[in-house]
């Protein structure tokens, strides 16, 4: 049962939407915030993951138009982002924390059927989080997913990680990636650029994690029992779309369908609202939960 704390009207670009905000247990009884985008006649579950820069509130106008389809959005603030930075910014402890955070969510909110949408670094999450737990996925929408991404951490950043890995792992690090590879349209790049949540740093222990996520997807990715739907960027600087499409091409005859924004450069959720939302509309019509 969800329990809802408090309703707000959240600004991002485009609009101006109503989000309940409630909170669950995570792992290790951490309190975790998240919001949601109701639809008025709802016909499926959402369950959004971000990227590792932003939060819930970058996929708000995407809710919104997914919420006029009958689609209610979780908007899933990762532990350390979003709702939840004021608590050790940017730091996760391993995968298994993040995928149990995601378990005791969907226990939270009794979503026994829903789709699972990841958008870049939340893509990686998305997938590890339906081979962790494959009963009730219906689908996967995957949005610009920064599973195999074009850009990674320098070499003295690397020895640095390591260092700090060797006594806990809690140091911070500058994160590879720079507003103007997000998006080209001022409003939108200004936005990013003055969002007061938005996460520069992130810990050791975080990469670790995010290297641990990696290994689990290259090594069963083809396991996926659930259709995927792969949403690319043409002018994308953040993921390298020819690795991606090779990587979810492992996936069984029938289950990857692909989409490509040729004119948008990584955030289509800003840049193609209206199409993202068609796009995964028309794709969950085919899709039995």
């Amino acid at each position: 049962m969800v329990v809802v704390s408090e309703t707000v009207v959240l600004s991002a670009p485009g609009v101006r939407a109503r989000c309940e905000i409630a909170a669950f247990t995570g792992a290790g009884g951490r309190r975790l915030r998240y919001g949601v985008v109701r639809a008025r006649s709802e016909r499926r579950a959402l369950l959004y993951l971000h990227g590792i820069e932003s939060h819930g509130g970058w996929f708000l106008a995407a809710a919104e138009a997914l919420a006029e389809r009958g689609c209610t959005t979780y908007l899933l603030d990762r532990r350390g982002s979003g709702l939840n930075i004021e608590t050790e910014p940017g730091h996760a402890h391993s995968q298994a924390v993040l995928l149990e955070d995601v378990r005791r969510f969907r226990a939270h909110a009794g979503l026994d059927a829903l789709v699972l949408v990841g958008l870049s670094w939340g893509g990686k999450l998305a997938v590890a989080a339906a081979l962790d737990q494959p009963e009730g996925v219906c689908a996967l929408v995957l949005v610009t997913p920064g599973l195999v991404p074009l850009v990674d951490v320098s070499w003295p950043q690397r020895l640095g990680i390591a260092l700090s890995l060797l006594v806990g792992g809690r140091a911070r690090f500058h994160v590879p990636i720079e507003p103007a590879m997000f998006t080209r349209t001022p409003r939108f790049l200004e936005f990013i650029e003055n969002d007061p949540l938005r996460l520069r740093k992130v810990s050791a222990r975080f990469f670790l994690a995010t290297r641990a996520l990696d290994r689990r997807i290259h090594a069963r990715v083809h396991t996926l029992t659930a259709p995927v739907l792969l949403l690319l960027a043409g002018h994308d600087r953040i993921v390298d779309n020819g690795r991606t499409s090779a990587l979810l091409g492992r996936l069984p005859d029938g289950r990857l369908q692909v989409r490509l924004y040729p004119r948008a450069t990584h955030s289509i959720q800003f840049e193609e609202t209206d199409r993202l939302a068609r796009d995964v509309d028309r794709f969950l019509e085919d899709v039995s939960c």
